[in-house]
């Protein structure tokens, strides 16, 4: 697994977004919706001409751009708060030291996804679609972390410049979180970023094991041995991203975030539960949607309390 790893970091990719008519009529609507919650953790170079002195290990990433895309998470509140996975928010901190080690400047950023637009880089206070961003807090053991914008610019909206090289803002996108155990089969979507690239990335897939535990590659890095939930989900996952949201095909609720995949023979991957998710941001008073129930469990329990 280890050899597969760039930084730890995983990806999420078979079908390019918006590539074509045929790819987006594949999904429903509920897509379009939530795709917006969904944002890039980047690491930004301060000045552009150490671009050619970064490590052999960032050289790629920092190829064509003075940064680097480390990972996915989704936006959880109004506050701007990213949900993320551990390993990603630990894997911006090493790129940031290497650089640092260096003498390279650079900052971690969150970043809206923007189509045919470039992002205005938030400066210091500023209301940008990329802003710095921390780690809030963190559980290895969970492999879950969030971050949390140095700035209240995300409260604003999202701004890019668009084709027309207008500024156009529009208002914050958050997701709902399904306190709900899936369905063994259950269809849903997830989305990440290729390896490298800013290019939103969404993949169909389903549930193949809702009940099940495993001690995490993160939690054992950092000496955790105990075992945690975790879902299963048949999705056609590939080196790159990690962090990204998975969501529910019927109504887009957040299901869990990827935060493994298997070998090239194995293409299920390892979900951290909503459940667990939830109970994270809670512990840590972060606020956060629950989905409404869904429609067959809530006509279930209805039918069950109809009975005499």
């Amino acid at each position: 697994m280890a050899s597969t790893r760039v930084f730890g970091v995983f990806t999420l990719f078979s079908l390019l977004f918006g590539s074509s008519l045929a790819a987006q009529q594949q999904f429903p609507a509920i897509v379009y919706e939530v795709k917006e919650a969904v944002v890039k953790i980047e690491i930004h170079l301060l000045n552009t001409q150490d671009r050619d002195g970064v490590s052999d290990q960032l050289r790629l990433c920092f190829r064509e751009s003075d940064y680097c895309v480390i990972g996915t998470g989704v936006r959880l509140n109004d506050d701007g708060d990213v949900l993320t996975a551990a390993h990603v928010a630990r894997d911006t901190t090493a790129a940031s030291q290497s650089l640092r080690d260096l003498g390279i400047d650079s900052e971690v950023m969150i970043a809206g996804e923007a189509r045919n637009a470039e992002y205005v880089k938030g400066e210091a206070g500023g209301t940008g679609g990329a802003l710095r961003a921390s780690i809030k807090k963190i559980d290895p053991e969970h492999d879950v972390a969030l971050l949390e914008p140095e700035s209240n610019g995300l409260k604003q909206g999202i701004s890019a410049i668009d084709s027309g090289s207008r500024v156009r803002r529009r208002a914050l996108q958050t997701v709902e979180i399904s306190v709900q155990r899936p369905d063994v089969a259950e269809a849903l979507f997830a989305f990440g970023f290729p390896m490298y690239s800013p290019t939103l990335i969404t993949t169909p897939g389903s549930i193949v094991l809702a009940i099940g535990s495993k001690n995490l590659i993160e939690a054992r890095k950092s000496g955790d041995t105990e075992l945690v939930p975790v879902y299963r989900a048949k999705l056609e996952s590939s080196p790159g991203n990690s962090g990204g949201p998975l969501f529910r095909t019927s109504d887009g609720a957040l299901l869990g975030i990827e935060s493994e995949i298997g070998d090239e023979r194995d293409i299920v991957a390892t979900v951290i539960p909503a459940t667990e998710i939830a109970k994270f941001l809670s512990a840590n008073a972060i606020k956060w949607n629950a989905a409404p129930p869904r429609r067959e469990n809530a006509a279930k329990a209805n039918h069950k309390k109809a009975k005499p």
